[in-house]
């Protein structure tokens, strides 16, 4: 047998292009797209409500039926964020420092990740637990989570 340390090694990349479906969830994408609307997915039985959306009811096991969210809600919990990796979703649509929040909307009983997003730096004064949020759609929307993101709610 050869040593490994005789094999000559080039470097190379592979980009692979592909298409997939969000399947059931869908109608969820698509309206943030389409839209710019927020939905949301409630058990028929139970009545939870899920956002982000399932298909079927994690404690009934029944499909659930989609119902459209107001894009308003509460912080429930919040990180404040000076960078982020490179890959990280939501660059390169908001600039930091953003706040990364689990935001429960308004007739939801689950809660979602997204950015809050502040004009200033006092992120602490503006977005902590309880701040009134709402969402704000990317101009440009592509069918992913990031389409939207959150702002501080001063009605």
């Amino acid at each position: 047998m050869t040593p490994m340390a005789d094999y000559f090694e080039l470097p190379d990349e592979l980009h692979v292009y592909y298409r997939f479906s969000y399947g059931g969830l869908s109608p969820f994408f698509r309206a943030l797209v389409e839209e710019e609307k927020i939905l949301g997915s409630r058990c028929p039985q139970c009545g939870k409500v899920y956002c982000p959306p399932r298909t079927h009811c994690g404690a009934c096991y029944v499909d659930t039926q989609w119902l459209p969210l107001s894009g308003k809600g509460t912080v429930i919990a919040a990180v404040y964020c000076y960078w982020t990796p490179a890959d990280w979703p939501v660059r390169p649509y908001v600039d930091l420092p953003y706040v990364y929040a689990l935001v429960r909307l308004d007739g939801a009983d689950t809660c979602l990740n997204s950015a809050v997003v502040v004009d200033d730096m006092r992120l602490n004064e503006k977005v902590r637990q309880g701040t009134r949020v709402r969402a704000v759609f990317r101009e440009r929307r592509e069918g992913k989570i990031t389409d939207f993101y959150f702002v501080p709610d001063e009605e």
